[in-house]
């Protein structure tokens, strides 16, 4: 599993939405010292067409996030029918 699946699921089992801290903490627990930047790796999830960076090489597969407040992650819809 890569990091960008792993918050996939983390965020699946927050509910489909989470700050950095809450994927953080869920990535501790389940992949103990796997990751550190989690808050980039978020960032670098959002597509260009919702304000994602241009310059993230994270393929389209995985930009599958939007920010919703500072700090704060959604999937998007078509996500959570695609990995349940």
């Amino acid at each position: 599993m890569n990091q960008n699946e792993a918050i996939i699921w983390a965020l699946i089992d927050l509910g489909g939405e989470g700050t950095i801290q809450e994927v953080r903490e869920w990535l501790d627990e389940k992949y103990p010292n796997m990751w550190k930047d989690v808050g980039t790796a978020l960032a670098d999830m959002v597509p260009e067409q919702l304000g994602g960076n241009s310059s993230s090489t994270v393929s389209d597969e995985f930009r599958v996030l939007e920010r919703v407040a500072r700090g704060k992650y959604r999937l998007l819809s078509s996500t959570l029918v695609h990995k349940k």
